[in-house]
């Protein structure tokens, strides 16, 4: 059975509203004017619960119906070159490895000069200053 419209503000109407109306009259959805099985014939009456409908939208088309250009009224006041600009793949710039890096350079400068073993306390204050730079960096995220 093909949807009926309301004869007053053309809404399609669902098939179990319509058969509804031969019990009793209901109000139109949108416009909330009375509906009458009288108004739609014997249809209102006949047909089986449980056909599927397809019901379209309320809305006329030329409601809907646009000048095709999805982007229009956006970037209002923006020439191309602005945005363009806008549009850079960069990665953010390597903080955690830069201080981590100078944790192990300060490190190993102060262990090679601190110990008389200039190698090994060089590789000794390389790992501790990796350590605590790596420390401070999370407690340095954790306070932004």
């Amino acid at each position: 059975m093909a949807p009926q419209q309301c004869p007053v503000c053309g809404r399609f109407l669902k098939n179990d509203l319509v058969q509804s109306l031969a019990g009793s009259d209901q109000p139109c959805p949108r416009c909330e004017a009375t509906l009458t099985a009288a108004m739609f014939g014997a249809g209102a009456a006949v047909g089986g619960g449980g056909g599927a409908s397809v019901r379209p939208p309320d809305l006329a088309p030329e409601e809907v119906r646009d000048d095709g250009d999805v982007l229009a009224g956006w970037d209002v006041g923006a020439d191309a070159a602005e945005i363009a600009s806008w549009n850079h793949d960069r990665a953010p710039f390597p903080t955690d490895t830069v201080v981590v890096v100078a944790g192990a350079v300060l490190g190993g400068v102060l262990g090679a000069t601190v110990t008389p073993a200039r190698l090994k306390g060089a590789a000794i204050g390389a790992g501790l200053g990796a350590m605590l730079g790596a420390a401070v960096r999370q407690v340095w995220r954790l306070t932004e």
